[in-house]
């Protein structure tokens, strides 16, 4: 990047790199254009803005894959029910990784983490903390604790959830974080929901819209100290189903409380990228969801991020091999978890 060259394909910067390539404004081209966003700028920088090794004001932290969905998009990397159902249907075939490596090397890699945060937490804007599925793992609360106990009031906290926890679990976790609260300058909560209906119960498999809608209702109306996001991942089957997603939100904001919401593009796996699909497939879908961002938010700059975001989508040329290879994932899949796509995606059926 100091080059003006984009990094290779892999390292996570194609979503910005394509939609700035169709002129979008891209999260990074967002990100620097908030004055709000300069406190997060390490000191050492303003003096040698080309410094690769810093004191690191931001990290997010993975403590484990203890999760209890499947997204499609997803992997065991990022999912203990993903590598179950790995080993159960994939014997014999080697990912690159071990599904025990985590009980060998944890409790020192843990240990390792807590002597760090001992000498760079005070000093630490944004402290992101992803699954997995958090709100499952004790290790998530035993941070919060330990942070509780060490009060940073210029620290942002981002935790990222599918809120798919059983309701008083789910209150019971939110009376640590609005604890939590107290003691950093600001607690996000950032919702991982992609659409709408059986669509999102397909593609985040596990799924179920009424918890999801319990927690998230009783959050928004009992946490008032906790700042609401969500972050949407669009997918090559999730963009017919956005748009009713928008008009929930857009509900909720009037009658109880904003959510800010982030979009990002699905790039791997590439069938689950929104672009391998006809140009002007979702263009009627795009229309209504472009017609909602107006409604949702007033930011002329993230109108434009949301537009750059489907005009990439809708103007990148087809890839009718890897439609196929979708129709073939899924069916595979189907057959492990008795879904059918034919009928949750029927429109799908249609596209050669």
């Amino acid at each position: 990047m100091l080059n003006g060259q984009w990094p290779a394909d892999g390292r996570g910067c194609e979503h910005c790199r394509d939609q700035e390539q169709f002129g979008g404004v891209s999260d990074r081209i967002q990100w620097l254009s908030s004055t709000s966003n300069e406190r997060y700028v390490p000191r050492e920088l303003y003096q040698d803005p080309t410094l690769l090794k810093v004191k690191p004001t931001q990290i997010s932290v993975h403590f484990n894959n203890k999760c209890n969905l499947k997204c499609l998009y997803c992997g065991p990397e990022l999912s203990s029910s993903w590598m179950k159902e790995k080993l159960k249907y994939e014997q014999g075939v080697d990912y690159g990784l071990d599904p025990w490596l985590l009980d060998t090397t944890y409790k020192d890699r843990l240990a390792k983490f807590y002597a760090w945060m001992e000498q760079n937490y005070s000093s630490l804007k944004a402290f992101d903390i992803l699954g997995g599925e958090p709100f499952i793992q004790p290790e998530c609360f035993d941070c919060i604790d330990w942070m509780i106990a060490h009060p940073n009031p210029d620290c942002d906290v981002e935790i990222y959830s599918n809120f798919q926890v059983k309701h008083e679990l789910f209150k019971k976790n939110m009376e640590k974080v609005k604890q939590l609260a107290g003691t950093v300058r600001e607690v996000c909560i950032v919702a991982s929901i992609d659409c709408y209906g059986p669509a999102a119960e397909y593609i985040r498999y596990g799924h179920d819209w009424a918890t999801f809608e319990q927690n998230w209702l009783y959050f928004l109306q009992e946490c008032p100290e906790v700042k609401s996001t969500m972050n949407w991942t669009i997918t090559s089957l999730s963009v017919p189903y956005t748009a009713e997603l928008m008009r929930k939100i857009i509900v909720w904001d009037k009658e109880i409380r904003k959510t800010s919401v982030n979009l990002n593009k699905c790039v791997d796996p590439i069938i689950y990228d929104p672009h391998i699909m006809p140009q002007g497939f979702y263009a009627k879908h795009i229309e209504e969801i472009l017609q909602l961002a107006d409604q949702m938010s007033s930011n002329d700059v993230y109108k434009k991020y949301v537009q750059g975001i489907f005009n990439e989508i809708d103007q990148s040329p087809a890839m009718p091999e890897k439609i196929k290879e979708l129709k073939q994932r899924l069916t595979v899949l189907d057959g492990r978890r008795g879904t059918d796509w034919k009928v949750t995606f029927p429109w799908l059926m249609e596209i050669n």
